[in-house]
């Protein structure tokens, strides 16, 4: 994609640094940094596949589980879970070294069910007001962001932005436009 024509300054999301972007798109300041952000996607994406695996081999009338299954299921940590032991606030047994189990049914009191990793949900429908006052017309946004109207065509093509033509003029929301151009100076 080429490089934009305003400026766009972001603040890196792993190092936190200021840096002037070059696309719309870029959240990293260096090579370096979205090296690192793509390695923690992956990592995250592996655990929760793991703690999807030991999931999937409980058995749904097991009562008490061990503290590795409850870490899988809920998302919470063996140090939380011992802690909540000792304080009472639930039951468990231990039924040899190495073997502590909790209760399942208190857990599910105290604590919802961790989220799948997995899972993607449909995405949810928008509704936007197409009207000309809560649009922006293709020239506006040329104009107030700096840009030619075929690069503005390409990023409502891109993201999907509904428009609206009325007459000569093809309107665009307001609200998403702002959304794409975020941090340029206008």
């Amino acid at each position: 994609m080429p490089a934009a024509k305003f400026k766009i300054v972001r603040k890196c999301k792993v190092c936190g640094e200021p840096f002037k972007a070059k696309t719309i798109e870029s959240w990293y300041c260096s090579p370096r940094c979205s090296k690192i952000a793509w390695k923690r996607n992956k990592d995250e994406e592996l655990r929760m596949q793991k703690l999807d695996e030991v999931v999937k081999k409980i058995p749904k009338s097991k009562d008490y589980i061990t503290v590795p299954e409850a870490y899988a299921l809920f998302g919470i940590s063996k140090e939380t879970l011992y802690r909540l032991i000792r304080k009472g606030a639930i039951s468990s047994v231990n039924v040899g070294e190495r073997q502590t189990r909790v209760s399942k049914e208190e857990l599910l009191k105290l604590y919802p069910l961790r989220k799948k990793a997995l899972t993607k949900s449909k995405p949810v429908a928008k509704l936007y007001s197409l009207e000309p006052k809560d649009c922006y017309t293709i020239g506006e946004i040329a104009k107030k962001y700096h840009l030619d109207d075929s690069t503005v065509y390409l990023h409502i093509r891109k993201y999907s932005i509904p428009t609206r033509q009325i007459g000569n003029f093809v309107y665009a929301p307001k609200k998403e436009i702002e959304n794409i151009y975020k941090g340029a100076k206008q």
